[in-house]
């Protein structure tokens, strides 16, 4: 789960919304047990017509389907229907998403409590703007091209489930080239597995946390003044090797000490040194969406900073695995790069505050 808590508070019901939803997509991926694969049931139930094991480790008698001649069943109320104010309004956009991109899912639902998607494995809890619930989410830059299944629900302000729908996103190729870099000795020693790896976990700890609210809005500002040297998800051969790694961000290239600047709204969530990317700082802008700041020379914030857009992070440096001086900037979305350039272009941000038509809502598959 790389989202943070899955089951918030909601009670039982809404938590049986939840576990609808991830059992209805793995239905759509066609997930399942073989003859020679049993399925666990969560932890702490007993399958239903399975063994039952005995206190003295031996097996007591599965249980029979009708109840003995004494025993008198009581049936409680059946629950009330869910209720909400409208019928929700669902929207994928865009269903037709470029590897190494994100996209938007968004619920207007008024009087809805909350909603979950199940989505590549995991399911994530929709955040609350007014009377919309939207989540951004990402694809990896190796994604094979082709559908991926999306369940969503919603539940009314009872936990009940109101709504159940599955639906597909269609993950389309990037067009990506190969940049050849060549490295002196001290920079290839920063190709070593254990120093990626050491660099990496940092990271993630950090980038896959969640924070339950969106500090940002609307476009990104580009956070460095200099040209574009290096774009998102180019394959990468060090030395005219065969290429084992893509880009992850954008480069833009400087002179030491040249300004980086805050390109929206957020808290600094880190503020350190790897090996490989030298100087960084990590800002969180909320929902599960952080940004990165690598090679720095200079670091001018401190964790737990609020930043606004054009706030100075730091200085343009070479520190790291770096040829020269450049900013090396990532957009991170619950803990997987995506294509920065998304986030500075007004058609393609997965903007949780634009309108949308009830057009191209996606169908009611029913609660």
């Amino acid at each position: 789960m790389i989202s943070g808590p899955r089951w918030p508070g909601y009670g039982r019901s809404a938590i049986l919304v939840l576990l609808c939803a991830l059992a209805g997509f793995a239905a759509a991926c066609g997930a399942g047990a073989t003859p020679d694969e049993a399925v666990a049931p969560p932890e702490g139930l007993a399958p239903a017509s399975s063994v039952v094991p005995a206190g003295d480790g031996t097996e007591a008698a599965a249980p029979t389907t009708e109840p003995p001649p004494e025993a008198v069943v009581q049936l409680g109320p059946a629950e009330p229907e869910a209720v909400l104010e409208t019928d929700p309004l669902i929207y994928v956009v865009p269903q037709d998403v470029t590897q190494g991109h994100a996209f938007l899912v968004a619920v207007d639902a008024p009087g809805a409590g909350f909603a979950s998607i199940a989505y590549n494995g995991e399911i994530f809890t929709l955040l609350r703007e007014g009377n919309r619930l939207f989540a951004i989410l990402p694809v990896e830059a190796r994604t094979p091209p082709g559908p991926i299944p999306l369940v969503i629900a919603v539940a009314d302000n009872a936990g009940r489930q109101a709504l159940r729908i599955e639906t597909t996103i269609t993950v389309t190729e990037a067009t990506v080239a190969t940049e050849v870099i060549q490295l002196d000795e001290s920079n290839q020693a920063l190709l070593d597995p254990a120093v990626v790896r050491e660099d990496r976990e940092i990271r993630d700890a950090v980038q896959r946390a969640l924070t339950p609210e969106r500090h940002w809005s609307g476009l990104f500002d580009q956070p460095a003044a200099g040209v574009i040297t290096s774009s998102f998800g180019l394959l990468r051969s060090y030395n005219f090797q065969e290429p084992n790694e893509y880009h992850s961000g954008i480069d833009f290239a400087g002179d030491n000490g040249d300004p980086v600047l805050a390109p929206n709204a957020g808290v600094v969530a880190w503020v350190g040194r790897t090996q490989r990317r030298g100087n960084s700082v990590i800002v969180d802008h909320g929902g599960g969406v952080h940004s990165s700041y690598y090679h720095l020379s200079e670091v001018l914030v401190t964790e737990g900073m609020v930043v606004v857009t054009g706030d100075p992070l730091g200085s343009i440096g070479a520190t790291g695995l770096a040829t020269g001086p450049h900013l090396h900037w990532e957009i991170v979305v619950h803990g997987i790069p995506v294509n920065p350039g998304q986030w500075i272009r007004d058609q393609e941000i997965p903007d949780p505050e634009g309108a949308l038509d009830p057009e191209f809502a996606i169908g009611d598959s029913g609660p």
